[in-house]
């Protein structure tokens, strides 16, 4: 029994030391573990410093945000962090989400169809018939895909030469115009209201012509200082007027024009200045996209030497109504694959493109082409695809509105699961390029150090008011691909300045050594990726 206790207590006294022991070994490694916690907290990659350091170096006023994200493209690890998962607004980085969700559900062979027809029996020469334009949503109706990009009426005027072809001179009957595929709120009610003259806040409708706007073509070079400068407008069309009030300016000064469009009017003022011996390329935006089709094909009709008795007029059919008016074909206008659209969408920005595509994403699957049905699309797309959307909010498919909420994480994975899947070089194709093509075209041109990096830069601009950004693939020096987003939001003042503390971001995302821009010259190309998903 004593030799029962005295083993018992030894066993006792044995599991008291090694007890404590483990005690001490538990301590020393929770030491350890926690110094490394707070040595990690308190140390960053070289990287990171860099970008914080440009950050400091460009005080903003105001309530600024500056957030960061960066992803190594081919391990997924996140380089950088800094509030890249805070909700923000976009600027023109949402057209990724859209462009990402239009490419994937529709495809890049989706193509948009407008359809012309009599809704009676094709009679000849005189054709007793209403002609009935049935809008497909399609945006580009113009001359943007035409080999002369000015010869914007050149699509109707093949609609004309197919009605001189079955031998119609005469047309007694009006000419329908139908955009009921979209819904009827054609702007936007948080865009900017005093800029809806302007081309970026056109209006949005399932049949349009020239972008729904008119083109402005203005010239300096024969008038002085104070005159006013000579206008064409193209298409030469009586369904807008034109107030010029632009007036000329010694050449090398600063000089830009401004649209001014009350709603439901197509007077337009034209304000602003032009330099003497200047040329520029300007657009307007129009009021009811649908008439104004229908009243440029009865022009161009006209000028085909098909004369039309009636009149051009809005409709919006139901289905029954609308089929009940399609009783002979006439012509059928085919637009260029999805991939041509996403390119314009992307690479100029423009924001009627992505309105068109929202609309048709809500028309296609949810069976309403409004902005409240495309975006819900668009969000639902982020969602099933595990894609980051914390505060994710979309109210628009272009980003003009000051409304949505993205945050620089969500827009890195969106970009990765693009360029990871199936659409991988059509989206590609469709992403400006430092100094190559689209927005970044003249971008990153400061120095031989910056032209040398600029076309490892890809990514998507934004702007807006107070907001400016950047989104992309970037290429390093070594040849390594990055995922990255980059917007600041809440600046006071002109944005400029926000956009060159952008542009030495992104080159340091690109050139995290400094091996190009501290060194004067660049005597070698720079690596091409090394990426070959």
């Amino acid at each position: 029994m004593k030799t029962n206790l005295l083993y018992g207590r030894n066993n006792i006294n044995l599991s008291f030391y090694h007890h404590r022991l483990l005690f001490v070994l538990l301590s020393l490694l929770l030491i350890s573990v926690g110094y490394a916690q707070a040595t990690l907290a308190t140390t960053t990659s070289p990287l990171v410093e860099r970008l914080e350091r440009i950050v400091t170096a460009y005080p903003l006023k105001g309530n600024v945000t500056v957030a960061i994200y960066v992803e190594d493209a081919v391990s997924g690890k996140v380089l950088v962090n800094r509030l890249g998962e805070r909700p923000l607004k976009p600027a023109s980085c949402n057209k990724l989400l859209t462009t990402a969700a239009g490419l994937t559900l529709l495809g890049p062979a989706f193509t948009f169809h407008t359809y012309l027809y009599a809704d009676a029996p094709i009679t000849t020469p005189t054709l007793r018939a209403n002609l009935y334009i049935v809008g497909g949503g399609d945006p580009t109706i113009s001359g943007r895909f035409e080999p002369d990009k000015r010869d914007v009426t050149a699509p109707l005027r093949r609609w004309a030469d197919a009605l001189t072809s079955l031998g119609v001179t005469r047309i007694e009957g009006n000419i329908l115009a139908d955009d009921s595929l979209f819904d009827k709120q054609y702007f936007h009610p948080t865009w900017y209201p005093d800029e809806r003259g302007e081309w970026y806040e056109a209006e949005v409708s399932a049949l349009a012509f020239n972008d729904n706007c008119v083109d402005l073509l203005w010239s300096g070079e024969s008038g002085l200082p104070g005159n006013r400068a000579a206008l064409t407008i193209n298409p030469p069309t009586r369904y807008a007027r034109v107030r010029n009030e632009v007036r000329l300016i010694a050449a090398g000064r600063p000089a830009g024009r401004f649209y001014i469009r009350k709603p439901g009017s197509n007077d337009i003022l034209a304000t602003g200045t032009l330099n003497v011996g200047a040329r520029k390329d300007d657009s307007a935006s129009i009021d009811n996209g649908a008439l104004y089709f229908a009243t440029v094909f009865q022009e161009v009709l006209t000028s085909a030497g098909i004369k039309v008795t009636g009149k051009p007029r809005h409709v919006r059919y139901t289905p029954t109504e609308s089929r009940r008016h399609r009783r002979a074909l006439i012509a059928e206008r085919v637009s260029p694959p999805l991939s041509e659209v996403v390119k314009v969408i992307n690479l100029v920005s423009q924001n009627f493109y992505a309105e068109c595509l929202v609309k048709m994403l809500g028309r296609q699957f949810a069976g309403e082409g409004s902005f409240k049905a495309g975006c819900k699309v668009v969000s639902d797309f982020i969602r099933n695809n595990h894609i980051y959307h914390e505060g994710h909010r979309m109210v628009d498919g272009s980003g003009l509105s000051e409304g949505n909420r993205v945050s620089a994480r969500q827009l890195v994975e969106t970009i990765r699961f693009m360029d990871k899947g199936p659409h991988r070089a059509e989206w590609r194709a469709s992403l400006p390029v430092g100094g190559v093509r689209g927005s970044l075209r003249a971008r990153f041109q400061q120095t031989s150090a910056t032209q040398a990096l600029a076309p490892n830069i890809m990514g998507k601009t934004g702007l807006i008011d107070k907001v400016r950004s950047l989104s992309g693939i970037a290429t390093t020096v070594r040849g390594d691909e990055r995922y990255y987003s980059i917007i600041v939001n809440g600046f006071e003042g002109g944005g400029d300045r926000v956009i060159r503390m952008i542009d030495e971001l992104a080159l340091a995302i690109v050139d995290e050594e400094g091996v190009v821009m501290n060194s004067t010259t660049t005597t070698a190309p720079l690596s091409h990726s090394r990426n070959t998903n």
